[in-house]
């Protein structure tokens, strides 16, 4: 009964949406507070800045060292002149705490990052080797979809289509948690009946 209490509770995605705390200074908190619209000017001007970019990068034939230059050195004069119109006002030079990166944090992801990949080594290693053909069957699938969206779009829509996906996914999950988590069970257990019966010739010819 704890097992199906606990599968009830689970999520299929990482649970992002509570990794950011209030008040949180470090680089990955400040990054997640902007994407789940923490704070709605702040998601705002990241939204519209990228936006700008990809704008001024595609149809204002600016490159992308170029174009990071002057976003740079823009950030730059403004900062030092918000600075000195406060030092002169009396109010004194901004004493604001500068976001961090964790230590223990960037560890624990690259360890993750790591394991992950020894698993995904490992597991189609042996689909290379004959040994797990709905896997392969897995790959297939996967390089098919993915040649027709390369076909589709090119690499730098992708990305424009990934930014957009960042700042609407994280905050749409954290809303509709549970009828994703739903519909992502619904379609795992069809997908993992149609690739047992697509296997199980297979099985039984082997057994033979």
């Amino acid at each position: 009964m704890a097992d199906a209490d606990h599968g009830d509770k689970a999520s299929y995605f990482a649970d992002f949406t509570t990794q950011a705390k209030k008040g949180d200074s470090t680089v990955v908190g400040t990054v997640m507070d902007i994407l789940l619209w923490k704070d709605p000017k702040w998601s705002g001007i990241a939204l519209l800045v990228g936006l700008l970019w990809f704008f001024l990068t595609t149809l204002g034939g600016y490159t992308v060292l170029a174009l990071a230059s002057v976003f740079i050195m823009l950030n730059l004069i403004v900062s030092i002149i918000a600075s000195l119109v406060s030092a002169w006002y009396g109010e004194g030079l901004p004493d604001k705490k500068a976001p961090q990166v964790e230590i223990e944090a960037v560890k624990q992801a690259v360890g993750t990052a790591v394991e992950a990949v020894n698993g995904f080594i490992k597991w189609y290693a042996n689909v290379l080797k004959g040994g797990n053909m709905m896997g392969a069957l897995q790959v297939v699938g996967g390089l098919l979809l993915t040649y027709v969206i390369g076909n589709w779009f090119s690499a730098y829509v992708l990305l424009f289509i990934a930014f957009l996906g960042a700042f609407c996914g994280p905050v749409g999950y954290s809303k509709n948690k549970a009828l994703v988590d739903a519909q992502v069970a619904k379609i795992k257990g069809q997908l993992d009946k149609t690739i047992d019966k697509m296997s199980t010739p297979a099985k039984d010819k082997k057994k033979e």
